[in-house]
């Protein structure tokens, strides 16, 4: 707690935060056991309703979704990040004709939800980019609007000085971006890249509306056809949750590689 900010609580005002957040835990306990055993008179809890996940094709069938969310997933943030450079570096440009067009794009596309955006691409194009394309195009066009403030935002933090010297040596306004300011800003902004692509990673469940066959809509084909489904959302929830595990981690060790080693004396 920041002293400038609040007063130290004392000896009674920890007592009675103690108070509140054991009577909180406690009814959070009591609210999630009643949810437990509800879920159990049901027979969610049953062993035929873990069933399924023994069943080859159903495996199978997970398996397929999961790859094809990780293909959806994939080609939606190389695109995006490919988008979000462009679209920074034009925002960042000094010719009104391409700063005022970039800021327009990248305005536009965060303000729409990303699920009207796939109806919309879906809906006018499915003849010619199908499912896979719509949800990719969708979440390149959304994230990498995202990204590319992100990107500007990290260039922008990036000393004056070393694009003046940059700029003393010659090189061009084009060359001191792609070559001086821009590793830096991703370099530094890579926690929050790392997290933009994580959420493009779980908003390929959105693929579901138009019957994308990603993990969400496996999962709704598995619970419709045995009524499973709190069984059904803890695996496709657990998988979900591996993938964003594994990403994070990937990112947390390219951040730390990125960071510069320091001897000891």
């Amino acid at each position: 707690m920041n002293p400038l900010l609040y007063d130290t609580p004392g000896p009674a005002t920890r007592r009675r935060q103690r108070r509140l957040g054991a009577a909180s835990l406690l009814l959070l306990s009591g609210a999630l056991t009643a949810a437990i055993l509800r879920l159990a008179d049901n027979g969610q809890f049953d062993e035929q309703m873990w069933q399924p996940f023994t069943d080859p094709d159903i495996l199978n069938g997970i398996g397929q979704g999961l790859l094809a969310t990780l293909k959806a997933a994939a080609a939606g943030i190389a695109l995006a990040l490919v988008l979000a450079i462009l679209l920074a570096a034009a925002r960042l440009s000094s010719h009104r004709l391409v700063r005022i067009p970039a800021t327009a794009v990248i305005e536009f596309f965060r303000a729409i939800p990303l699920l009207l955006l796939i109806l919309f691409l879906f809906l006018g194009f499915a003849d010619v980019i199908g499912q896979f394309g719509a949800l990719v195009i969708a979440l390149a066009l959304f994230n990498g609007s995202v990204l590319a403030e992100v990107i500007r935002a990290g260039i922008l933090a990036v000393p004056r000085g070393q694009g003046e010297a940059a700029s003393a040596l010659g090189l061009r306004k084009h060359q001191i971006t792609a070559l001086i300011l821009l590793p830096q800003a991703v370099r530094s902004m890579l926690p929050s890249i790392i997290n933009q692509c994580v959420v493009a990673l779980k908003d390929t469940a959105l693929g579901f509306v138009i019957a994308y066959e990603d993990l969400v809509r496996t999962g709704q084909l598995i619970y419709t056809g045995y009524h499973n489904i709190l069984p059904t959302a803890f695996v496709i929830g657990a998988l979900y949750i591996a993938m964003n595990t594994a990403l994070s981690t990937l990112a947390t060790r390219m951040h730390d590689r990125s960071l510069p080693t320091t001897n000891g004396a």
